[in-house]
Parts: C-alpha cells; sequence; structure tokens
C-alpha cells in the first residue's frame, strides 16, 4: 500500500509541473522566446 501511495504522489507531483512545448522542445516556466513567455499553466502569452 506505501508503494501505491508513494507512486501516486509521484505521478501528481510530475504531472503538476507544466513545462511549455516549443517547436518540439520543451522549456521550463518563465522562458522567454521572442515575444512569448511560459507560463506555470505550460500556455505561452504574450509579454
Amino acid at each position: 500500500m506505501k508503494v501505491l501511495f508513494l507512486l501516486a504522489s509521484v505521478f501528481f507531483a510530475s504531472a503538476t509541473l507544466a513545462d511549455c512545448v516549443y517547436d518540439g522542445r520543451s522549456y521550463p516556466t518563465g522562458t522567454i522566446i521572442g515575444p512569448f513567455v511560459c507560463q506555470p499553466d505550460g500556455t505561452w502569452k504574450k509579454r
């Protein structure tokens, strides 16, 4: 049971870390490419 809880915790923790994808590459939150900034929800917004 502990193993199941541990695996579920790791899965859900990693699911909350959204990276942004641009031109097939993944970028962390806060990355600036041209006029766009990677947001915590995994989207690109204009500066």
